[in-house]
């Protein structure tokens, strides 16, 4: 079934048994693009935990309506609020992050401009910001998420270590680490809230370098601002490929 992002709250106030007009765009998507008929059901969400199954009532050029059959729970979120910060990469591999990223769990994305950051993604206008959060929207639609993640603007490595959540575990994967694993620090967490010694991390932050990797200068600021810096293994991943794995773990180890 066919699942829509309408908007923040949008649906707050909508009742079963009302119809309801699609917003141009996804009245464009249902009629001309995935053909969805009269009779067919669709689900409607709005980040409000709940999602709105409706059956297509008419469908023109005009208009396509409605009706609000039935409200009811979406599937829940993570219990571990990931964020998710990445090194601005090219084009491809960014969005491939956001889209799998999404798919995963991540609850917020940060464009993080690194020293080794390729040069003239500092900024980024606004189609592509347009894009990257259609990406994110689209995978939200797809994977059956009642809740899409944030976007936040590009911000400095340096912003980003600052702005660090008090309470948060906050990891930074980087191929000059061997001492520290990514397994271990998970697992020392996992067992602390086990044994009740420690709360179970509720808010984790990962912060992956570009291509290029991060500097060993940047490794000990963040080092200074209580980030982990960790091991991913001896082999030398790529960036999308670290940022993946260390989200799959963190919800493998954290999320149970």
């Amino acid at each position: 079934m066919h699942r829509f992002f309408i908007g923040e709250a949008a649906l707050k106030s909508a009742q079963p048994g009302t119809t309801l007009s699609l917003p141009a765009n996804f009245a464009h998507q249902v009629r001309d693009v995935l053909r969805i008929a009269v009779g067919e059901q669709i689900v409607l969400f709005d980040n409000s935990d709940d999602e709105l199954l409706c059956t297509v009532t008419q469908s023109n050029r005009g208009n396509v309506e409605v009706l609000f059959d039935e409200r009811r729970p979406g599937k829940p979120e993570p219990r571990t609020n990931i964020i998710l910060c990445q090194g601005l990469l090219k084009s491809a591999r960014f969005e491939l992050i956001l889209e799998k990223g999404t798919e995963m769990g991540v609850s917020s994305f940060v464009p993080t401009l690194c020293r080794r950051s390729t040069s003239g993604l500092e900024e980024a206008g606004p189609k592509k910001i347009e894009r990257w959060q259609r990406i994110i929207q689209e995978a939200s639609e797809q994977c059956g998420r009642a809740h899409v993640p944030a976007l936040q603007k590009i911000r400095s490595l340096s912003d980003v270590l600052k702005e660090l959540p008090a309470d948060a575990l906050a990891l930074m994967p980087w191929e000059e680490e061997h001492a520290l694993s990514l397994y271990t620090t998970l697992h020392a967490a996992r067992a602390a809230a086990d044994k009740g010694t420690a709360a179970l991390p509720h808010t984790v932050v990962i912060i992956i370098g570009p291509e290029g990797g991060l500097t060993p200068e940047e490794a000990t600021l963040a080092i200074q601002h209580g980030v982990k810096v960790v091991t991913l293994g001896t082999r030398i991943l790529r960036a999308e490929t670290a940022a993946l794995l260390t989200v799959a773990n963190v919800i493998y180890e954290l999320d149970a």
